[in-house]
């Protein structure tokens, strides 16, 4: 998925502010790197990956923008 600056910043505003379709989008665009650091042993580990997506979700709305 290609975005510009813009749509970034206006998905990321939307995620910061609670809509879900925005963290969803923003989960998507991260889900390489969040796999990237589920790995344990050469494979996914689905609880870390989990773990990992429910932390950004809990906590985006600190982001400060």
């Amino acid at each position: 998925m290609n975005l510009s600056a813009e749509e970034f910043q206006r998905i990321l505003e939307g995620a910061v502010a609670g809509r879900h379709s925005d963290l969803e989008t923003i989960l998507e665009l991260y889900l390489p790197l969040i796999n990237r650091f589920s790995m344990v042993d050469g494979e996914i580990d689905e609880d870390l990956r989990q773990y990992l997506m429910i932390h950004i979700a809990l906590n985006i709305s600190k982001f400060v923008l």
